[in-house]
């Protein structure tokens, strides 16, 4: 939706130069002590996406962190997101590699899709981050910068200055740029949207293309944050008329790969949305849908190439006592119900429809179907908070010829993530807290328990 959150202030062609000194091991921007960079530090692992996991293999705490964190894939592990910064994990030990992490004061971060490019957002003079910060309107905001850092060695690719307005804890669309592995992407609010790309070295311009959307006799009434893809970008209006419209850009030179009205695809609706699963872009058709465990949960059944356009997939049919509980990059995820109370089993479909894998004879004894399930290429992967014996991670092998395993969890989990709404426990516990990394399975630990700092589980 339409943020004003942040507002960009660049001087084009301008960069501030960085000054730095060691102190004790980590990096200093002189003038600002508030500032701790840590350096890369050992070796990333070589190993990829795990197929299963068997064990808990490391955890990660920090103590004094506050909140509750979210996290992103890097090239070689995982990006923990908080509250006054970032730290690079690897994937495979869970041991740190660099961080950035800012004292004092609200940070932002942002991160290209691959990994690549990692952004981190403060405002120069520290504000407390227990402030609700809302900006009153026509706030000029403060002065602020952007630091670019690199998502494998977390060295200082750029930094700019930025003008940010009192709350940077939530995106915005037009005021504030995206991360993309080719530079700074933003979206001037002309009437019928702008795209700008300047790099995330020097802040020189590199693209501009005007005029994304058409609209008719209308403006664009409003979008939503672009859809970043490391070769491409996805950007999503609303015109004045009702009529939704897709634009994708060429990230290298800014050009029109394709575009689409809601008046050629019904599936475009204005109350709909999009989502990046992987290479491939989901829509969001705004239609709920039962689930039989209570709640609902929204429908994403056509599936986009952002590169081509091609919609490579138009939904799956639902036989039976099936229902659709996921869409992935591979296809459609389908449970249903066996003769015991809540429990299931679930089969991957591709989008052709046909049956890909499936959990087999041996289903999956849950309380909410459609929530904290991870699928992997040889299991499927589903955590179970708010049992009576225990909060447990299901292995479901693909094959279904042998029992589900069970890795148990170091502590109980707060029952709150036992809700069967799926956007509440999408909320506490999606996909950017429960994800599959370069070396494992990572997950935020939300503990029953008040133990204060930040905890992110590895498994492998």
């Amino acid at each position: 939706m339409i943020g004003s959150l942040l507002r960009s202030w660049w001087c084009r062609g301008a960069v501030i130069v960085l000054v730095v000194v060691l102190v004790g091991g980590w990096l200093v921007l002189r003038g600002d002590s508030r500032v701790r960079h840590e350096p890369l530090s050992g070796e990333w692992s070589s190993d990829g996406i795990p197929g299963t996991v068997t064990e808990q293999a490391w955890e990660w705490s920090d103590e004094e962190a506050v909140g509750f964190p979210t996290l992103s894939p890097l090239p070689s592990g995982v990006l923990v997101r908080l509250e006054d910064g970032v730290v690079a994990l690897d994937g495979a030990s869970g041991e740190e590699r660099w961080s950035y992490r800012v004292e004092g004061t609200r940070v932002w971060t942002d991160v290209s899709a691959s990994g690549e490019r990692v952004h981190v957002l403060f405002p120069d003079e520290p504000q407390d981050r227990s402030e609700n910060g809302a900006a009153s309107e026509g706030s000029e905001g403060v002065a602020g910068r952007r630091v670019v850092l690199d998502g494998a060695t977390g060295e200082v690719i750029g930094e700019h200055e930025e003008m940010l307005l009192d709350d940077v804890s939530e995106l915005g669309v037009f005021d504030v740029d995206a991360a993309t592995d080719a530079g700074l992407l933003s979206l001037p609010p002309e009437p019928r949207l702008d795209a700008l790309l300047r790099s995330d070295v020097d802040g020189e311009e590199l693209w501009l293309t005007e005029d994304l959307f058409s609209c008719g006799d209308s403006k664009v009434e409003r979008t939503e944050r672009p859809v970043v893809f490391p070769e491409t970008v996805v950007v999503r209006a609303v015109c004045g008329s009702g009529e939704t419209e897709l634009t994708a850009l060429n990230l290298d030179d800014g050009s029109v790969l394709w575009s689409m009205t809601g008046a050629d695809e019904e599936f475009l609706v204005s109350d709909g949305g999009l989502r990046r699963i992987g290479g491939l872009l989901a829509v969001d058709e705004a239609g709920s849908v039962y689930e039989p465990e209570g709640g609902t949960r929204y429908a994403e059944t056509v599936v986009i190439d952002p590169v081509s356009g091609e919609v490579v997939g138009e939904g799956v049919e639902e036989r039976g006592d099936r229902f659709l509980v996921r869409t992935l990059e591979t296809g459609y995820l389908l449970s249903g119900r066996t003769d015991e109370e809540r429990v299931y089993n679930y089969e991957l479909r591709g989008f052709d429809g046909e049956t890909v894998a499936a959990t087999g004879e041996y289903a999956v004894s849950t309380q909410a179907v459609s929530a904290y399930l991870l699928p992997l290429e040889e299991s499927l992967l589903k955590l179970e908070p708010g049992r009576g014996t225990g909060d447990l991670l299901t292995v479901a092998p693909w094959a279904g010829e042998t029992e589900p395993e069970q890795v148990a969890l170091p502590r109980r989990l707060d029952t709150s993530l036992a809700s069967q709404d799926r956007e509440v426990t999408m909320d506490l516990l999606g996909e950017d807290r429960f994800l599959a990394v370069p070396g494992s399975v990572v997950m935020v630990e939300r503990p029953e328990e008040d133990r204060g700092g930040v905890t992110v589980l590895g498994f492998r």
